[in-house]
């Protein structure tokens, strides 16, 4: 399970969300499970933007308010993460190589 760290605050009825991984992830709830909620779906955004744009990925991690990504979101992640390592793009990862790529 591939999981990142979000830090809830009260705010005058409703739930702040935020995280010091992804700082563009900021949302709340009128409570906990909606904040949550919205939680998982801000960071599976922020993460999809990151990878749209190549910036870099924080590694998964753990804490007292944790949000699951989906198996998807998940796969995408690690897959990203490699592929950054390895320092190669989708095309070289998939086994595509020049000649592959010029004949499509």
């Amino acid at each position: 399970m591939v999981s990142y760290t979000v830090d809830l605050e009260p705010d005058d009825g409703a739930v702040l969300v935020s995280s010091a991984e992804f700082p563009e992830l900021t949302t709340y709830g009128e409570d906990k499970d909606e904040a949550m909620l919205r939680a998982k779906d801000a960071l599976e955004e922020a993460i999809a933007a990151r990878i749209d744009t190549g910036a870099d990925m924080p590694a998964p991690s753990s804490g007292r308010h944790r949000i699951a990504l989906s198996p998807l979101m998940a796969t995408k992640v690690v897959l990203y993460q490699k592929m950054r390592r390895q320092q190669v793009g989708m095309s070289e990862h998939c086994g595509l190589g020049a000649n592959e790529r010029e004949r499509q």
